[in-house]
């Protein structure tokens, strides 16, 4: 059996619009984030306001 894996690529965001320098990889197994939303937990580790860039997918076996 396959499942599908969901790669985004966050960036953080601060309030007044300006962006951070790094992109973070953030992977599910559900597609639960929009591209271009901005959301404000994600988990551990992902601290403050995050964007969503873009999204892959990945097939990856059980």
């Amino acid at each position: 059996m396959m499942y599908t894996l969901y790669i985004y690529k966050v960036i953080r965001e601060y309030a007044d619009g300006t962006r951070g320098k790094r992109t973070r990889t953030l992977c599910r197994y559900e597609p639960d984030l929009a591209v271009g939303e901005l959301y404000v937990h994600l988990g551990p580790g992902y601290p403050g306001q995050q964007r969503v860039l873009s999204m892959t997918t990945e097939q990856v076996p059980d």
